[in-house]
């Protein structure tokens, strides 16, 4: 049944599931991924995405601290943005695509903070979710 509650939990998953673009495996042909800074965007990226998929399984069952596991995850997956960057650019992946990942991804924790802490938004949000 799609209900507003089942997209949101759709939406929060597929958001969670994008920071694997930031992993080696979505580089570019040809890109150095190699070295400590990929691998701790790598680890930071998987945890970002297993924490989302935890939000979104709180969702799903309804428990109030999905929200905070959600705004976690998007804290998490911006601190993984930033050896991102260096490891991306370092390794000669074109500024633009890197820029183009990053905006993605702050755009997605934008949306996701003012759905989550503006209280008119938020408590919509609650009443999709837990009503």
């Amino acid at each position: 049944m799609f209900t507003l509650r089942t997209l949101g939990g759709i939406a929060l998953l597929m958001a969670g599931s994008s920071w694997l673009w930031l992993t080696p495996t979505f580089a570019t042909r040809g890109v150095d991924v190699s070295g400590i800074w990929w691998s701790i965007t790598m680890v930071l990226s998987l945890l970002t995405v297993l924490g989302f998929l935890v939000a979104t399984w709180g969702l799903f069952a309804r428990w109030g601290w999905w929200e905070y596991a959600a705004l976690a995850s998007s804290a998490l997956g911006l601190v993984a943005l930033v050896p991102f960057w260096v490891a991306a650019t370092g390794g000669g992946e074109t500024v633009g695509t890197t820029a183009w990942n990053v905006f993605v991804h702050v755009l997605m924790v934008a949306g996701i903070a003012v759905l989550l802490l503006v209280p008119p938004l938020e408590r919509w949000v609650n009443q999709q979710v837990m009503g």
